[in-house]
């Protein structure tokens, strides 16, 4: 794959009749994406990956193609992770509030070597059913014709793509929360959330002495919320009726972004030396939600974020900013 030096693109739909949509071969060989009647790839179905990374254009396959009646809606690429989920596989659905008439369905291409049907079924199924407006969903495994595909632009993605496009935020804010519709439970610091990484089965992903954060934020009002523990429409919830959130930047916070209330004050934590990850988490914050955004560098500048100075210096920057 090669470096997108492109920025993010303005909103544009692309109808490509008798279209082919081309899924990955392999691990090895991430090309995928959609190719006209005359076997040339469309550039609009190109997926922004992480590290500015894009999908490479598929060749006409040369195996046996299944036709697929109807005109559906192009989506991207699906993967297990969460994350990278929503950057890259719910993008081009702001299309659904701009065509005309309905598509019959939704076509995403399934990442390599990863089985998405098992992740959509055990947890990420209801997020992009409310994102697709119930329509259904092909996931493509095999060379697939179809008599039409609707192919919008990324609306949004990874690193300076985070921000996304008007279209996209517009779509993105309208959605999520309705995908929720009952109220989270009420009471004692319901509307002050801390989203915590302590109990991530990886040790590479949870942050150093976050028990002790976790105990500052609960006596200071805050409910601690661990959102791997939760289905997606629980989160969006909680997120829904928050007017504070706190965290260590990550995945979580893609989707509060989506749902939470506009201007809502977001203290974010850097736990990542890569810097560029998570400015754009923070630009994601501000671009979608509006949000009054606070952060700390305090655990990233050490190189053990677990160390008493680290944490004290996090302790005193959250007392500072008025979080406890």
């Amino acid at each position: 794959m090669t470096a997108d030096a492109h920025g993010l693109p303005a909103a544009a739909i692309t109808l490509v009749p008798g279209a082919t949509i081309v899924p990955m071969r392999g691990p090895g060989d991430p090309a995928c994406g959609v190719i006209d009647e005359e076997g040339a790839p469309v550039p609009a179905a190109r997926t922004r990956l992480s590290g500015h990374r894009v999908t490479p254009d598929p060749a006409p396959p040369d195996e046996a193609i299944t036709h697929l009646p109807g005109r559906w809606l192009y989506a991207g690429v699906g993967r297990h992770h969460f994350g990278h989920f929503l950057m890259e596989a719910t993008p081009r659905l702001w299309a659904l509030d701009h065509l005309s008439s309905r598509p019959d369905g939704i076509l995403l291409i399934p990442m390599a070597g990863r089985d998405i049907a098992a992740v959509l079924r055990r947890r990420l199924g209801p997020l992009l059913t409310g994102l697709a407006q119930g329509l259904p969903m092909h996931l493509v495994e095999t060379p697939t014709r179809v008599d039409a595909a609707v192919v919008p632009t990324q609306g949004f993605g990874h690193l300076d793509w985070s921000h996304g496009t008007p279209e996209a935020r517009a779509y993105m804010r309208r959605h999520v929360p309705a995908i929720a519709p009952e109220r989270p439970r009420t009471g004692p610091g319901a509307a002050k959330l801390y989203l915590s990484r302590r109990r991530l089965k990886n040790p590479s992903q949870q942050v150093p002495g976050e028990h002790g954060i976790e105990r500052w934020m609960s006596r200071a009002g805050f409910d601690i919320l661990h959102p791997e523990r939760l289905s997606v429409a629980e989160q969006i919830a909680r997120y829904r009726n928050a007017s504070m959130i706190v965290g260590p930047d990550g995945s979580a916070f893609h989707l509060a972004a989506f749902a939470m209330p506009r201007g809502a004050r977001v203290g974010l934590i850097q736990r990542r030396t890569r810097q560029p990850v998570f400015e754009a988490i923070a630009r994601q914050l501000t671009g979608f939600a509006d949000a009054d955004l606070w952060t700390s560098a305090a655990l990233s500048q050490s190189a053990d974020a677990g160390d008493a100075a680290a944490l004290q210096r996090l302790r005193s920057d959250l007392r500072e900013a008025g979080f406890l």
